[in-house]
């Protein structure tokens, strides 16, 4: 299990950001997260033969804050507000 996956899953633990993943709200303690831990975060028991898109909004940088993450990129997320959709594609 991730750190994020377990900072998620402990509410007690003091957290520092929230995010949104398919509109359920998760919080992590690190300001920065990567595309594996989202699709994580919103796939917990995922099928390895998916593919996952991910689009961000409300996040920091350029782009008015939105934008695509793919395997082996980040993003970083602001204190709240910054959401993510996760979508599943069976490859074909």
């Amino acid at each position: 299990m991730t750190e994020v996956e377990l900072s998620a899953k402990n509410p007690t633990k003091d957290k520092d950001y929230e995010i949104v993943i398919n509109g359920s709200r998760f919080e992590v303690d690190a300001e920065t997260v990567t595309y594996e831990q989202v699709v994580n975060l919103g796939f917990p028991h995922g099928d390895p033969n998916v593919i996952y898109s991910v689009a961000y909004r409300k996040a920091k940088g350029g782009h008015g804050g939105s934008g695509t993450l793919v395997p082996g990129t980040s993003v970083t997320v602001k204190k709240k507000g910054t959401s993510f959709d996760v979508t599943a594609t069976t490859r074909s």
